[in-house]
């Protein structure tokens, strides 16, 4: 893995340490979106919700939804707290 990870940072011209926290970053930013997406698809957050659970917008949050085949569940409530926010 070391190998790997300083033929890359050589490859990119990166710092390694640095290519490190950039694969970090990027590997928290998933899981938080795939924390989220099963959130709202198991009915226990709203859309919005699940968007800042994401770290996204919620129209980039239903175009990831979409892109994964997941239905859009839209209620009234929801809608009442969109219009809040």
């Amino acid at each position: 893995m070391i190998r790997k990870l300083r033929e890359l940072a050589e490859r990119e011209g990166k710092d390694r340490s640095a290519l490190i926290r950039e694969i970090l970053e990027r590997g928290i930013k998933e899981r938080n979106l795939e924390y989220a997406v099963d959130l709202y698809r198991r009915g226990q957050v709203t859309g919005w919700k699940a968007a800042q659970l994401a770290g996204v917008s919620l129209w980039s949050f239903y175009r990831i939804l979409a892109e994964k085949g997941i239905l859009i569940q839209y209620s009234e409530q929801d809608l009442d707290e969109d219009l809040r926010a």
